[in-house]
């Protein structure tokens, strides 16, 4: 049975799309329910469109309303303990591959992910705490992450786990786009 960790964009799809046949992450949702898979929710997620809905000013509407139903129909994954060794792992080795270095070796100029820059064209690479947090909870319960998220930023992440994971780490990341059909169209 496949365990599924969904993305801020996944929910926010799902959610306002529901009872909606067109909708392909519904419809992914739908058949792997279907399968028996579980589903759960990262509770950064959840901050994330807590806050949409607040800044919006409409933390009372119908839309939210749903969203919250939505919400109460699954687990919610926080950031825990275990959760831990795989955000450290991760984040060091992108401050390791894309931190500048400070004068010792151990120290960065950089303090924050959503610092860090290519080295050659100097541009941001568009790392997101949350995004690091979310990966990390997925690869703390060895979910796949469901995201539509495909900016530099969460490859950047995607490369970081993948590096640790050859070298024998616990950062096994697996991710799916429900966004698109099975067969990428």
């Amino acid at each position: 049975m496949e365990t599924y960790l969904l993305d801020t964009n996944v929910i926010s799809d799902v959610s306002a799309a529901r009872g909606k046949d067109d909708s392909p992450c519904v419809a992914r949702l739908k058949s792997a329910a279907e399968k028996g898979a579980r589903i759960l929710l990262p509770v950064v997620s959840i901050a994330e469109i807590e806050f949409g809905l607040q800044l919006g000013g409409k933390p009372d509407s119908e839309q939210a309303q749903a969203i919250r139903c939505f919400f109460k129909e699954y687990i919610h994954i926080p950031f825990g303990d275990d959760t831990v060794e795989p955000y450290a792992l991760i984040r060091a080795r992108l401050f390791q591959n894309h931190g500048t270095p400070k004068g010792t070796r151990k120290s960065r100029r950089e303090k924050r992910p959503e610092e860090l820059k290519d080295r050659v064209s100097g541009r941001e690479l568009g790392i997101d705490e949350r995004d690091l947090l979310i990966a990390s909870a997925a690869v703390q319960f060895n979910c796949v992450l469901v995201t539509d998220d495909t900016n530099e930023g969460m490859r950047h992440i995607r490369e970081a786990a993948d590096t640790l994971l050859a070298e024998g780490k616990p950062t096994r990341l697996r991710v799916e786009n429900w966004r698109q059909t099975p067969d990428g169209a």
